[in-house]
């Protein structure tokens, strides 16, 4: 197979594997929000009280953010910021799109702590 035929290949995988469709975003997203136990992983940037972009919990939602506790009391927006690892693929890439609610909680928690800092 020529190298460009292999590319466009790889590149129409790629397309479909990134485009989803509402239905799955919906699922995905229900998912995310009655989920209450599982593995779930912090999308949010990394914060001046030491929760890193990226982390993975294990166990209850609950136990999570009673672990996240002195973390959610200064920036509330993270407990919104922790998904469910099965919906990964469709929430992080809507933390960098410009009008998604979880665009605005990322930012939420990037002026909280700049406004942290300044006072």
């Amino acid at each position: 197979m020529p190298r460009a035929s292999r590319t466009a290949t790889q590149a129409e995988k790629t397309e479909q594997a990134v485009n989803s469709t509402k239905e799955t975003e919906e699922q995905q997203e229900t998912a995310n929000t009655n989920a209450t136990e599982g593995r779930f992983i912090y999308i949010g940037p990394t914060t001046n009280t030491g929760l890193v972009e990226n982390t993975i919990f294990t166990g209850s939602r609950t136990e999570i953010e009673e672990y996240l506790k002195p973390t959610i009391e200064k920036l509330p927006q993270v407990r919104l910021l922790i998904v469910t690892t099965e919906s990964l693929a469709v929430n992080k890439p809507k933390t960098k799109k410009a009008g998604t609610l979880l665009n605005k909680y990322y930012n939420d928690v990037l002026s909280l702590m700049r406004k942290q800092k300044e006072d």
